[in-house]
């Protein structure tokens, strides 16, 4: 899914924000590259390139805003869930075209004779174990909070930049009865 992301993004210099986000914390967390050269990259492709919006996200997909959750994404199961038959990854990564829909999402795993019968001999491996390089990720990044980052830091940022609505607020219910039939509507 991450290549796949990557070929269509400079094929048309735009992804949705799910997969932005994935690309940044997949840098960031499983390649451990310092956040500046992927968003300075993922920058120069994107058609819809806002400073404003793009440094304060790519900082946060990395793990840098101290307060928020760390957002360390799955790639095989982004690709499970976003695209269970693969459509997107075949579209862009040709090379995997007759890989059937369970080996898509790790094609890295087939055999030798499965990656003869469905193609994929060319292939790459992927650069790093993802599950692994996760793993130590949120640990590192665990270790360093619990070292500088305190409740009340965290406690402080939230205060001062905190949403300012105040108390969580209900809607009222919708009726259950449909209005009546004398009632106008707005396209009346």
């Amino acid at each position: 899914l991450v290549d796949a992301c990557m070929r269509s993004l400079q094929h048309t210099g735009w992804l949705n924000f799910r997969m932005r986000a994935m690309l940044m914390a997949v840098a960031s967390y499983q390649l451990w590259l310092h956040w500046r050269e992927p968003a300075l990259h993922l920058a120069r492709l994107f058609t819809d390139f806002e400073p404003g919006i793009h440094y304060s996200q790519t900082q946060m997909q990395s793990g840098l805003t101290g307060i928020n959750a760390l957002r360390i994404y799955n790639p095989v199961l982004q690709s499970q869930k976003l695209d269970p038959h693969g459509e997107f990854i075949r579209r862009w990564i040709p090379e995997l075209a007759g890989v059937p829909a369970e080996m898509i999402h790790t094609p890295w795993l087939m055999t030798p004779p499965q990656k003869a019968k469905f193609g994929g001999n060319t292939y790459i491996a992927p650069v790093c174990d993802h599950e692994q390089a996760a793993r130590a990720a949120r640990k590192a990044v665990g270790d360093f909070r619990k070292q500088h980052v305190s409740r009340e830091e965290t406690g402080r940022v939230l205060h001062r930049h905190g949403s300012r609505k105040g108390p969580h607020q209900t809607r009222p219910k919708p009726a259950s009865q449909p209005p009546p039939d004398n009632q106008l509507s707005l396209f009346d």
